[in-house]
């Protein structure tokens, strides 16, 4: 039972990031409510990694996993917050790049993991697919996170910079990336020398 569990949901994560990513790079990596809804589904879909970290099937920190997690529900949040077509009018740097950065990151991301867990799970490591889930983090952690930063800018940049409460709790978010971040990122470093070494 844990075993289907996991591989049914490994292959829909798999799926979703896949049409996901192949609908954002055939559109140029634009930003419209269409695309919106895409990354939705497919982020919405990590609430159960949250689930399989707190029961124990998965063997991740759900501490970690839950911070991660959140952070992403933010961000796809803000996206949501202000309408598609207020963005797109918006139309900064911010955003623009933003939304490139995050999809390009999320998705390589979330398809090297997903393939990596399913190699796991049917023990039939690929050496590839582990080096890939190990390695791709150094550069693509930093591009997700700037990325995140940049929509939480552009969102601050669309409410006029406001000393409101939302502004300031958004800040408060942003600045406890410097705390955990740095707790994500080791965490991996640990995780790619334990699994390329053995």
């Amino acid at each position: 039972m844990k075993k289907a569990w996991l591989i049914g949901f490994n292959v829909a994560t798999l799926l979703a990031w896949l049409c996901y990513f192949t609908h954002a790079l055939l559109h140029g990596l634009q930003f419209n409510e269409q695309i919106l809804l895409f990354l939705a589904i497919a982020q919405g879909l990590a609430i159960f990694e949250i689930f399989n970290a707190v029961i124990g099937i998965a063997g991740a920190s759900w501490l970690l996993t839950t911070m991660q997690v959140f952070s992403r529900f933010l961000v796809v949040g803000l996206l949501f917050w202000i309408p598609a077509e207020k963005w797109i009018e918006l139309g900064t740097y911010s955003t623009i790049t933003g939304f490139m950065l995050i999809s390009i990151a999320w998705s390589i991301t979330e398809i090297v993991r997903a393939l990596f867990y399913l190699t796991e799970i049917g023990k039939k490591p690929i050496k590839a697919i582990t080096f890939s889930r190990y390695t791709f983090f150094i550069f693509l952690y930093p591009i997700g996170v700037l990325g995140e930063f940049l929509i939480m800018f552009a969102f601050w940049e669309y409410r006029e910079f406001r000393f409101d409460v939302w502004n300031i709790i958004l800040a408060t978010i942003a600045l406890s990336y410097f705390v955990f971040f740095p707790k994500l990122y080791m965490h991996m470093w640990k995780q790619r020398k334990k699994k390329l070494t053995a």
